[in-house]
């Protein structure tokens, strides 16, 4: 299970960063949403191993209207992270960016962690790169 989910992760999991549209309708901003595909996570994610005792049933992660994983910026305190919800790791994956709102066309590399359920785990941590993808509802 772990290669396939490192395998999955290296495609690109695309994730709308919906909380960003609270503080951008708060700044007058425009909406943004993101695209992602994460590097090598070491160590592997490996959902048992990172301390989770329930198992992962992607099948029954919520997701958002439009068919995209959950993406929140509320209660981040700074203007780099964006925290992401996908069924692939629903503890949830902390993603830094330069910056949030990248140009159109523009990609930016930043860095990730995936929560696990012991803190005696090592984190697993990955390069992550995002890009800006159209906000309308995707085909499910």
């Amino acid at each position: 299970m772990p290669r396939l989910i490192s395998s999955a992760l290296a495609l690109a999991a695309t994730l709308a960063a919906a909380p960003a549209l609270v503080h951008a309708q708060q700044r007058d901003e425009p909406t943004v949403c993101l695209g992602f595909t994460f590097g090598e996570w070491t160590p592997a994610l490996d959902w048992r191993a990172a301390g989770h005792s329930t198992r992962i049933d992607p099948a029954m992660h919520q997701r958002a209207d439009d068919g995209r994983d959950w993406a929140t910026t509320q209660a981040v305190q700074d203007d780099h992270t964006i925290m992401l919800l996908p069924s692939w790791w629903p503890a949830g994956v902390s993603v830094t960016l330069p910056n949030r709102s990248p140009a159109p066309g523009d990609t930016v590399v930043g860095s990730a962690f995936a929560f696990v359920g012991d803190g005696r785990k090592k984190a697993p941590t990955a390069r992550v790169w995002a890009w800006r993808v159209p906000c309308s509802s995707r085909a499910r």
